[in-house]
């Protein structure tokens, strides 16, 4: 299927990033698109999740992620600030959950909650989000 200038753009500006927001490809993409209206860039991000090019990534659920990888792989999601990380669970961990779950386990991606590096831990100085 052939790609548009504006869709190798923000797929570049994607794979740049790992994890985006629409509005956050939209900033990323402003100085080489300026013309490209946020509707626009949504609809070919749309575009590219239903043909497989791109996939969403889990998130706190406030927002729509986009992740660059279209394969599935499992994520670690910070409660605070929401950010996203890939990660690689060992074999062991997918078995030692697979045992739990009998035949429930669809290898989907496991995301892992919990706070970054970034936010620490609460105690040292952290307070629990607000909501």
């Amino acid at each position: 299927m052939p790609t548009t200038i504006q869709t190798d753009t923000v797929l570049t500006a994607l794979h740049r990033l790992g994890h985006a927001t629409n509005l956050e490809l939209h900033e990323a993409t402003a100085d080489q698109l300026p013309q490209l209206g946020l509707t626009s860039l949504h609809r070919i991000t749309a575009r590219m999740v239903e043909r497989g090019e791109i996939r969403l990534a889990p998130s706190d659920g406030r927002q729509v992620v986009l992740d660059a990888r279209p394969d599935a792989h499992d994520h670690f999601v910070c409660t605070v600030c929401g950010g996203i990380l890939d990660i690689t669970l060992p074999d062991s961990t997918i078995a030692m959950i697979q045992g739990q779950l009998g035949r429930n386990l669809v290898r989907d991606g496991i995301v892992v909650r919990g706070r970054c590096e970034r936010c620490g831990p609460l105690g040292a100085g952290n307070s629990a989000p607000s909501q």
